[in-house]
């Protein structure tokens, strides 16, 4: 079921409690950082407050900047952003992405050196509190990032991902060569005291594998959200996208203003570059994650997240430089709830059940 987030116009001090953990444990974040935080009308004016305090604190550098209302996360890859945002993006060590998601100038960030940490997954919104509450401040986020490294390898040492479903889903995909992505959102590593990854989106973990072109062979039966356009919509029934050498050649099912709707908004895209794909596929980890319109959601323990459309920013921020990406000026994304994950013939997760982790 949807699961619509509480939302109050007052702070709850666990909030601050999060924003602490974010900053000291997957930051790292020292005295001197030039930190920017990037904003818009969507996220309370509080939770910007508590992310530039807390960082004030901590003898941070800090800068707000209040971006105009960005477009929905699907058409993010093609939109032009204000000016006076990539200006400031150009000083910052560190940018608490509030508003912005995919971006050339992010990319460009990070080719420079600077860390990207995304509580929203560049969304924001008026949940964001709640959200990160809930999915971080009583989960184990240290046992879940050794959780995550562990189903990374699994993916990197695996020639072929096979996931079925009861609703109907029978996909493979060739992944010899490829390398798994553990997804934990650290940007440090606490063991080792070093720098590891580029850019975060939280809350955490959804550890899988990113795809270059032409990769994905048959159907699923997608039955969690679908994020395209400017629509978060939870189909009525399974919907059957069926693919062959990576892209979608047909999409149909019994929720006929879904199908309609989604078909008619990728016919009206360039070159059909929004039906190429998958880009990304993530195996959400975190238990207390839920669905609703935060993109936590991709977290959902025991779902599969597949990305579709453009990964040219993809691959410059988050992970598989060097691969074939596909440009688009889209980027969309749909759930299959209840899959049965096989590599190379080893069941890692059984129709939307993983085994209890154990180190």
């Amino acid at each position: 079921m949807l699961s619509v987030p509480e939302t109050t116009t007052g702070l709850k001090p666990e909030f601050i409690a999060v924003v602490d953990k974010i900053y000291r444990q997957m930051c790292n974040l020292q005295a001197g950082t030039r930190v920017l935080i990037i904003t818009d009308s969507r996220t309370p004016r509080h939770v910007v407050t508590v992310f530039m305090g807390m960082a004030m604190a901590m003898g941070a550098v800090v800068s707000v900047s209040e971006n105009f209302l960005a477009p929905p996360p699907a058409d993010q890859p093609g939109f032009e952003w204000n000016p006076m945002v990539v200006a400031a993006s150009r000083e910052a060590d560190l940018i608490v992405d509030l508003a912005v998601g995919y971006a050339s100038f992010m990319a460009e960030a990070i080719e420079r050196g600077a860390q990207i940490i995304s509580p929203g997954d560049g969304t924001g919104g008026h949940h964001i509190e709640e959200s990160l509450i809930r999915t971080m401040l009583d989960v184990d986020l240290y046992q879940m990032r050794r959780e995550a490294i562990a189903i990374e390898r699994l993916f990197t040492s695996a020639s072929e991902v096979r996931m079925t479903s009861e609703e109907g889903t029978d996909f493979t995909m060739n992944i010899e060569g490829l390398k798994g992505i553990a997804s934990h959102e650290f940007l440090w590593d606490p063991d080792t005291q070093t720098k590891i990854l580029d850019w975060s989106a939280l809350p955490p973990a959804a550890p899988g594998i990113v795809l270059p072109k032409f990769r994905g062979d048959g159907v699923v039966a997608a039955d969690g959200f679908f994020l395209y356009s400017d629509l978060h919509q939870f189909p009525k029934s399974p919907v059957f996208l069926t693919f062959e050498k990576g892209k979608i050649v047909d999409i149909r099912g019994d929720d006929r203003l879904l199908v309609s709707r989604l078909n008619r908004w990728l016919d009206g895209i360039e070159g059909d570059t929004g039906r190429f794909g998958p880009v990304h596929f993530n195996l959400g980890i975190n238990p207390k994650a839920r669905l609703n319109e935060h993109p936590e959601f991709e977290k959902l323990r025991g779902t599969i997240t597949m990305g579709i459309g453009d990964s040219s920013l993809l691959t410059r921020m988050w992970n598989g430089a060097g691969l074939e990406p596909v440009v688009s000026d889209v980027h969309w994304d749909f759930i299959v709830m209840r899959p049965t994950i096989h590599l190379d013939g080893k069941t890692i997760c059984e129709r939307g059940i993983m085994p209890e982790f154990k180190d």
